[in-house]
């Protein structure tokens, strides 16, 4: 299945930076569910991980209509996201490994992908639907 990349060059740069993705699910009562989370962007997809036990893994299964938001303070700026979740159970190793490198030195690395796989795990594709920009620094306003 071939998807249109929403993602323009300058949000691609921006995303390369190893800031937080606020994952917003809908949660059995209908209201969102909103955790921060690692992320890492390729081929105009966003990925993320999370233990089977948590209260996103089952939002996402119940319904995988999911928002993020991904923002950085000085220059204020941000991206905002809407999106359809696949999950992905076996075979998700290097992609959670490729995840964290962005956020730990290469020496821990080894000891918290070994601990981020204590337990069951799951690859979150996150396929956007829309993408918007969001605070004034995208249109060089002050």
């Amino acid at each position: 299945m071939i998807t249109q990349m929403l993602f323009d060059q300058e949000t691609l740069e921006f995303l390369e930076r190893p800031l937080l993705m606020r994952l917003a699910t809908l949660g059995a009562d209908g209201y969102p569910q909103v955790t921060p989370v690692w992320y890492l962007q390729q081929r105009g997809r966003l990925y993320a991980s999370t233990e089977i036990e948590r209260i996103k893994y089952r939002n996402m299964l119940r319904d995988p209509k999911v928002g993020a938001s991904i923002d950085a303070d000085h220059p204020y700026r941000g991206v905002s996201v809407k999106g359809i979740v696949r999950l992905q159970e076996s075979d998700i190793h290097d992609q959670v490994r490729q995840i964290a490198a962005r956020y730990v030195p290469a020496n821990e690395l080894d000891a918290l992908v070994a601990w981020l796989f204590k337990g069951p795990r799951v690859l979150i594709e996150i396929v956007p639907v829309s993408v918007v920009k969001i605070g004034a620094e995208w249109h060089g306003r002050d």
